[in-house]
């Protein structure tokens, strides 16, 4: 699993890259089909905000994204969030599929 850390208007320092390094491999637990996770941490006006964008083998792409006054609080909350769309996903993958119709046998009529 890739993980790529971008900083906007801040710099990231190496407590918050391996704070990020480290949520991010506890997701593999829920899904080792996640081939990379694109982090983008931005400071606007008094919050934090943490933007997460997850590509998965199965060709999903999961976006998360909050704000809070603290950074590590901020990140936090986007792993909870990247957590039930990993969960959620690997649900719907379960699931049989709707569309499919089983064939009815047709009882022929003696006469």
């Amino acid at each position: 699993m890739e993980i790529i850390i971008h900083a906007r208007h801040l710099d990231a320092t190496e407590a918050i890259k391996n704070y990020i390094k480290k949520k991010a491999s506890k997701l593999t637990k829920y899904s080792n089909k996640i081939t990379k996770i694109q982090f983008t941490l931005k400071i606007e006006g008094t919050g934090n905000i943490v933007e997460a964008i997850c590509s998965t083998t199965a060709k999903a792409t999961l976006v998360a994204e909050t704000t809070d006054a603290d950074m590590y609080a901020a990140i936090d909350l986007v792993m909870d969030k990247l957590e039930k769309q990993i969960i959620k996903q690997k649900e719907k993958l379960k699931q049989p599929r709707r569309g499919k119709k089983e064939e009815v046998p047709i009882e022929e009529e003696e006469e």
